[in-house]
């Protein structure tokens, strides 16, 4: 994906591919209203129907042939219903253009919503309720979206990681603990985001927000407050910031990304260098998981239409893709992962830090502790 660093609140956190993908050539880009619109689908439909959608900028954009993967996922739903798909992607990102245009509706579709802003959307008014087949859902997802799970269904998840180089770790392999995040060496190489303005900031806010409060139970500030005399100017606005700042960095650099990331470089050829994995404790491992889903825009017409296309974006059809172009984990648990994905770290030994705080909790305080961190950090 490659969405522009100021739309990654908005919607959807950047991935740590952005800068290997900058040749991907778009068909045709028009910009218009603050909204950039891809036409992306040759031999469109005659009939005049159109289904617009709302998403970010790389959507399915970090695989190999993004013009093929988009006549497979999106080609296929305009010949079989005979309707045209225009693809919105709004600068500021969906959830403030929605919010924005309430009583006046940009897309049929939104794709991109994640378990940080979901149930602001619904609660806002902005999504149908709609509940997915149930074997196009993907019940576990669905639990930690709490209430926003009848307006919005899962279609992708990964975990956060904290990246690093094995050549920069004594043994080749980095353990790490919010404890030993705070040494000196640890803590004055650690790259992160800022959640106030990066989706990537926010999860590893909530990451460990909840492994303090919930593993360790002790105050969350406490971790920022002891690693502020390390940090420098080791916080950066987005994550692709962040990451290019890791690219030109020592070995003992560590970067808050996302537990994919080896898989990206093994199937690319880049080398096993880089790995990626979460926090433990006591023989265990804790992880926050980050939630992508997709729903019906409030007011958008067709609805008989739009829930096909809900239904369709769940099946195996688009799915299949999901690994390697988005290079997430898939809803859908049918679909079986590419042999690159052997370079991650085992997600099922995970234990996912979002079973303490449910969705609805983050909507409630959200703003509340970021209000704490910034009094912390800034």
């Amino acid at each position: 994906m490659n969405p522009a660093d100021k739309e990654e609140r908005g919607i959807k956190k950047l991935k740590p591919f952005e800068k290997k993908l900058l040749g991907i050539v778009i068909a045709l880009i028009v910009i218009t209203a603050g909204f950039a619109i891809f036409y992306t689908i040759e031999n469109r439909s005659p009939s005049g129907k159109t289904l617009v959608i709302c998403t970010y900028g790389g959507l399915l954009s970090y695989g190999s042939n993004k013009n093929q993967t988009y006549s497979t996922v999106f080609g296929t739903f305009e010949k079989e219903y005979g309707v045209n798909i225009k693809i919105v992607t709004p600068s500021t990102g969906c959830l403030p253009a929605l919010e924005s245009r309430k009583n006046n509706e940009i897309a049929n579709i939104v794709i991109g919503l994640t378990n940080l802003n979901g149930i602001k959307a619904a609660s806002d008014g902005l999504l149908v309720k709609y509940t997915a087949p149930e074997n196009f859902v993907n019940n576990t997802l669905m639990q930690e979206m709490g209430s926003a799970s009848s307006y919005l269904t899962p279609y992708e998840y990964s975990y956060l990681g904290i990246d690093y180089n094995k050549t920069g770790q004594a043994s080749g392999q980095f353990n790490p603990t919010f404890n030993n995040l705070l040494t000196k060496q640890n803590a004055s190489n650690l790259l992160m985001e800022n959640p106030t303005t990066s989706d990537t900031g926010e999860g590893f806010l909530l990451w460990e927000i909840s492994y303090y409060e919930n593993v360790l139970h002790q105050n969350w500030t406490t971790f920022w407050s002891s690693i502020k005399q390390f940090d420098g100017n080791n916080i950066y606005d987005s994550w692709s910031s962040a990451f290019t700042q890791f690219e030109s960095s020592s070995p003992q650099t560590l970067l808050v990304s996302y537990l994919t990331d080896p898989a990206y470089n093994v199937y690319f050829g880049y080398g096993n260098d880089v790995n990626s994995t979460v926090t433990q404790y006591n023989g265990k491992e804790y992880g926050w998981r980050t939630i992508y889903n997709i729903g019906i825009v409030n007011g958008s017409g067709n609805l008989s239409l739009e829930k096909e296309f809900v239904n369709y974006f769940l099946s195996p059809t688009v799915q299949n893709e999901i690994p390697t172009n988005e290079w997430m984990y898939p809803a859908n648990s049918t679909i079986v992962m590419p042999p690159s994905y052997s370079a991650t770290m085992n997600q099922s030994s995970i234990i996912p830090l979002n079973n303490y705080i449910s969705a609805q909790e983050i909507y409630n305080n959200s703003e509340s502790w970021i209000l704490q961190w910034q009094s912390i950090m800034e």
